[in-house]
């Protein structure tokens, strides 16, 4: 996407020294998602190890990198002369930890995303759904699901693209979030369907995620059978596979989303059969009394 005025050199340096409203900060970090010169300028004053440039006043955005990219150079070199700063360098969290640490404090979703701690799901409203981009309290989120597209852009591996998925399920783009989960188990098992790759997938995580994102478009009324169809297979082989509570939980989710919340029972308390003392467990029982 091409500048198009929308940050000001103004607004923008004021984003990175954290002066702005929270509003326009939100709108900052959605425009960052599709613009990779606004993005090129975040990135190179936030990781250069020094803030000079920032304290000498803003400078033209060509300018701006140009110094940003030369101070980088040469405190990389020092960086890596001191053990602690170098391995947090080389072993920076995957996106899936940056966007487990930025997730909402509520749960938009059923399911369960690998590797996320509990949250409580949000009260489900009947109206139409709002549009997570606009809503500031997301910031954190959207910066990490920034990140997570850019390392797409770089390398569309697995890993990448089912951390893109997970993003996109978080900010409440299900088809996406379904595509691109579905491209990341044919890209890791190198089959040419997503049947044959459910079934020949051994990794938990993914086919767990990917459960938890068809149950949510399922539960949408999208496309209810072949979505909690699907949902039940993925689950069910994370299960097999994996026996995470992870997996044991969104097997019920799609079971419901499928049969009902009878037709869920067994499953339900096959999951507090592993689970009998955490929030995830008492939210199971709520729905078995329910």
């Amino acid at each position: 996407m091409e500048h198009t005025g929308f940050p000001s050199d103004e607004t923008l340096a004021a984003f990175i020294d954290g002066r702005l409203d929270a509003e326009t900060r939100a709108k900052v970090i959605a425009h960052m998602t599709t613009c990779s010169e606004c993005y090129s300028v975040f990135l190179s004053a936030t990781e250069m190890p020094s803030r000079v440039a920032a304290r000498d006043g803003w400078r033209p955005r060509r300018a701006w990198i140009a110094v940003a990219a030369t101070t980088a150079a040469a405190g990389i070199a020092c960086a890596f002369l001191i053990t602690p700063v170098r391995d947090r360098i080389l072993h920076r969290e995957d996106g899936m930890a940056l966007l487990a640490n930025a997730a909402p404090a509520q749960r938009t979703i059923a399911g369960r995303i690998s590797g996320f701690p509990y949250q409580p799901q949000a009260p489900v409203m009947r109206s139409r759904r709002a549009d997570p981009l606009q809503n500031p309290a997301n910031a954190s989120l959207l910066t990490a699901a920034a990140g997570v597209q850019r390392s797409v852009a770089a390398r569309r591996t697995a890993a990448n693209l089912h951390a893109s998925g997970v993003a996109n399920l978080l900010l409440g783009n299900d088809d996406t979030a379904i595509d691109t989960l579905h491209e990341a188990l044919l890209r890791e098992t190198e089959e040419r369907t997503v049947t044959a790759a459910i079934d020949e997938s051994d990794n938990v995580s993914l086919l767990n995620d990917l459960s938890a994102a068809l149950s949510n478009r399922a539960i949408n009324k999208r496309r209810p059978i072949p979505d909690a169809a699907e949902a039940v297979r993925c689950a069910d082989r994370a299960w097999r596979i994996g026996h995470t509570p992870e997996a044991a939980w969104n097997r019920a989710v799609a079971t419901e989303a499928l049969r009902g919340r009878a037709g869920a029972m067994v499953a339900w308390r096959d999951y507090l059969a592993i689970d009998e003392k955490s929030e995830w467990a008492a939210e199971a029982r709520k729905k078995l009394a329910d």
